[in-house]
């Protein structure tokens, strides 16, 4: 199940829903604040992460 994250819990690896289709973050860089990051995608644009998404973090087996 998602959990509903702020733009500064989401990690590299994390699945963002976007246009339909969740995305998985490749990289992300800092906009000006830690409210807003801008998250970079392999299949896609960035895109700014101004608010609070449903976002889905996969299992780590360390």
């Amino acid at each position: 199940m998602g959990d509903t994250r702020p733009p500064s819990d989401v990690r590299v690896g994390d699945f963002v829903y976007l246009d339909g289709e969740y995305q998985r973050v490749q990289d992300m860089r800092s906009a000006g604040t830690a409210a807003h990051r801008v998250l970079i995608f392999s299949a896609r644009e960035p895109w700014v992460m101004r608010e609070a998404r449903t976002t889905y973090r996969p299992i780590d087996f360390r």
